[in-house]
């Protein structure tokens, strides 16, 4: 992993103007919501940031970050590390109603005379990445999981029935 860091804020409409890459790395810790997430903030987000403008004119932020983060697998509760890669693809506008004419092919960034936040940027689209409920792979998952027709029963044998025993009760009940 690279050890130069990304520079939190940076003039976003220059670094495009001039075609310019950034490469290197982001503290974990440095992304609050995403750290609100997780189990550790420790480690680092892998990022790539190719500024430029395309073939119709937009200005544009593509790249993509990954980062290996540790969460709670919602299956077993047990702490997992989870692969997070998030492909960024962004055109920069002034305002709303650019935001709007944008085509649908790219999400727009809003962005205004002040150098634009490059962390937040990157936790957006991390956040995006991540799974509604994070779980281990099966075979890693400490629960396990039963196939569906084992828990049906066995077709050919005898089926089960959970509640006779309750049918019988209430006939005792009655009499």
């Amino acid at each position: 992993m690279s050890t130069t860091r990304v520079p939190r804020h940076a003039d976003v409409r220059k670094l495009a103007a001039a075609g310019l890459c950034l490469a290197g790395s982001i503290p974990i810790a440095q992304l609050g919501r995403l750290c609100a997430e997780l189990l550790s903030s420790t480690g680092d987000v892998a990022v790539e940031l190719q500024f430029g403008v395309d073939d119709e004119g937009l200005r544009v932020i593509e790249g993509n970050a990954e980062a290996s983060l540790s969460c709670t697998c919602q299956r077993c509760l047990g702490e997992m590390c989870l692969v997070v890669q998030a492909r960024i693809n962004l055109a920069m506008v002034r305002d709303e109603a650019q935001l709007a004419a944008l085509p649908t092919r790219i999400d727009g960034l809003v962005v205004g005379d002040e150098p634009a936040d490059l962390y937040g940027i990157v936790e957006d689209e991390l956040l995006l990445a991540l799974p509604f409920a994070p779980r281990h792979a099966d075979e890693q998952c400490s629960m396990a999981v039963e196939p569906v027709a084992a828990l049906a029963g066995d077709a050919g044998g005898e089926r089960v029935k959970p509640f006779a025993e309750a049918l019988e009760l209430y006939k005792l009940d009655r009499s």
